[in-house]
């Protein structure tokens, strides 16, 4: 028998394990070289655990260091449900119901899920959170958070605003400085075993956290308190549908308070109005009516058309631009002096002054004292107002905007204008933040707004002496004035418009007004004052008035502000010959 050759068998399973050979090498070069990477990753996510490490959010306070806002440590309760008997549920629900704030019923479904991971409960006070991990429970846990607080509750709130569940801003302050004031979180990673213990040979990779930086505020909160608590009184007083205030520094333009009735509170976002804007201080306009003669005056004052004492014959209607203009009372032809005329608030013979001043240079002004231009203040939303561009106007539009009618504005654009003749002539745009604190300790003060000269500091203190006559006898705004102290001031009512009655001017509807700055020789500071559609004394002078009495006497007590003991200069009213001087106020003639 011949044997068969072994050669070609050899051959053939030599290149078998050769091939083999190659196929495993190549899987390890694959392995150890190629996917080394993500097979190490994958093994290195097995062993390590990372926890985030939350940032502070930083504090929010007034203008003397007094928090409005600001974020404490807390903890979650969380629950693993798997590691809870389905016969322990009822139990667990009964002891953490009145620690947690949540119903049995609630608990009960929280541990009844099919997670290893349910909420029970968040930012709970280390103290609470202390007491359910005294329990001892099986499966419930504790996990480090944070919580925005608020103590003042509705103070500020439409300044500061509140945040959402996620802690990032939503509104006021917190959101226009969302950035700013909510830091960057860190992270700690560290090596466990199969079973989630924690590997005490294993170093730990911290990544800090880096708190945000706090903002501190111009606004006095104790002045902030004082009128929120005014503006929610008067509401009801007068039935009115709402009213607004805003107090600045004369010299600086800084906001010392800005307030809205019915505030929301910040701890509750539920309790925010979606139907209202947040801060109508800032975000709503409104028709501003007399107490915007101050910028006619101050137009004619500044281009030597007038004197306090110059004499105008004014009737009680005038017939221009193709509309009737009226007084609010009926009136024979009278003489005023123009500082009767903004007293006793006619709308003639402001109109009278107006027409000499012409449409241009009329507008020229109400443009310099920023009318229908955002202030630039550092807070969402705000409204420019509206002022018609003077290329738009019809006949009849020169007719109304003289005395505050067909434009629009704020109770902070008017609180502006008012700084202005306060503050000799110069218009400095309002701010509300004075400064920001960065974790490293390093200040940053807010640059204060260049001034703009409006109108000469003479023109200023003319008009100061004339508005002081208007919260003196004979004037409008008589409940405004402050025993020993020189005030000056106007008042103002503007018909609203009726969409009822296809946009006509109502009239009974009305937005009152008052602006005007104490003391009046030295202005300290301004406050503005808009309330709207009062069913209770219907004109600026009964409600408005009197609310800035209120707000001013605070003020100057609380400020410390003394008077200059000056005395009011008398400047005639009207023009009396011929009348019987001993009906008329003391100081009209």
């Amino acid at each position: 028998m011949r044997l068969g050759r072994l050669d070609g068998r050899v051959r053939y399973g030599f290149a078998a394990v050769c091939t083999l050979l190659l196929v495993i090498g190549g899987r390890l070069v694959q392995l150890q070289g190629l996917d080394h990477n993500n097979y190490a990753g994958a093994a290195a996510a097995q062993r390590d655990n990372t926890v985030e490490l939350n940032a502070l959010r930083g504090t929010i306070t007034d203008r003397f260091g007094t928090p409005i806002a600001f974020t404490s440590n807390a903890q979650d309760i969380t629950a693993d449900p798997h590691q809870v008997a389905p016969t322990a549920r009822a139990h667990y629900a009964k002891v953490l119901s009145p620690l947690i704030g949540q119903s049995q019923a609630a608990i009960v479904s929280a541990l009844s899920v099919k997670s290893r991971n349910a909420v029970l409960a968040t930012a709970l006070s280390p103290v609470t959170a202390q007491q359910v991990m005294g329990l001892d429970l099986v499966g419930i846990y504790e996990q480090a958070t944070t919580q925005r607080q608020y103590p003042g509750r509705t103070t500020a709130a439409n300044i500061v605003g509140t945040v959402h569940s996620d802690g990032s801003g939503a509104a006021g302050i917190e959101s226009e400085f969302n950035s700013v004031l909510a830091g960057r979180n860190g992270s700690r990673s560290y090596a466990v075993d199969s079973s989630g213990n924690v590997n005490p040979s294993s170093r730990a990779d911290t990544k800090p956290a880096v708190n945000g930086a706090s903002i501190k505020l111009t606004i006095d909160q104790n002045l902030q308190f004082v009128a929120q608590q005014y503006l929610n009184q008067v509401v009801p007083e007068s039935q009115a549908r709402g009213a607004q205030m805003a107090v600045l520094d004369a010299h600086t333009g800084q906001v010392l308070a800005l307030a809205a009735s019915g505030t929301f509170d910040a701890t509750n976002p539920n309790t925010i109005n979606q139907d209202e804007p947040i801060d109508p201080a800032v975000m709503s306009a409104f028709e501003p009516g007399s107490v915007q003669k101050s910028v006619t005056f101050a137009a004619a004052l500044q281009e030597g058309q007038l004197t306090p004492q110059s004499l105008y014959r004014v009737p009680d209607s005038i017939r221009t631009g193709g509309v009737t203009i009226r007084d609010a009372w009926d009136h024979s032809i009278q003489t005023f002096t123009a500082t009767g005329i903004l007293a006793e608030s006619s709308n003639v013979g402001t109109l009278k002054i107006a027409n000499r001043l012409g449409p241009a240079t009329w507008y020229h002004y109400e443009k310099l004292f920023g009318v229908g231009e955002k202030t630039g203040i550092e807070l969402p939303g705000e409204s420019s107002g509206y002022v018609p561009p003077i290329q738009d106007w019809s006949d009849s539009t020169f007719a109304n905007l003289p005395f505050g009618q067909g434009e629009s504005m704020t109770v902070l654009q008017l609180a502006s204008i008012y700084q202005t003749i306060a503050n000799n002539g110069v218009r400095i745009p309002p701010r509300i933040v004075q400064s920001v604190t960065n974790p490293d300790g390093a200040v940053k003060v807010t640059q204060q707004p260049k001034g703009i000269r409006v109108v000469s500091s003479q023109t200023s203190k003319t008009l100061r002496t004339m508005l002081e006559s208007v919260t003196m006898a004979g004037g409008t705004g008589v409940k405004a004035a402050i025993p020993g102290y020189r005030i000056a001031g106007k008042t103002g009512t503007a018909q609203q418009p009726d969409p009822a009655h296809g946009g006509r001017y109502s009239s009974y509807k009305n937005w009152d007004t008052f602006a005007g700055m104490v003391p009046a020789d030295d202005p300290q500071f301004v406050v503005a004052i808009m309330v709207d559609n009062p069913a209770h004394g219907v004109e600026g002078g009964d409600v408005a008035a009197p609310l800035f009495h209120h707000i001013a006497v605070y003020e100057v007590q609380h400020a410390q502000i003394p008077p200059t003991g000056a005395k009011s200069k008398h400047v005639p009213l009207e023009d009396c010959a011929g009348q019987d001087r001993r009906y008329l106020p003391a100081n009209v003639c």
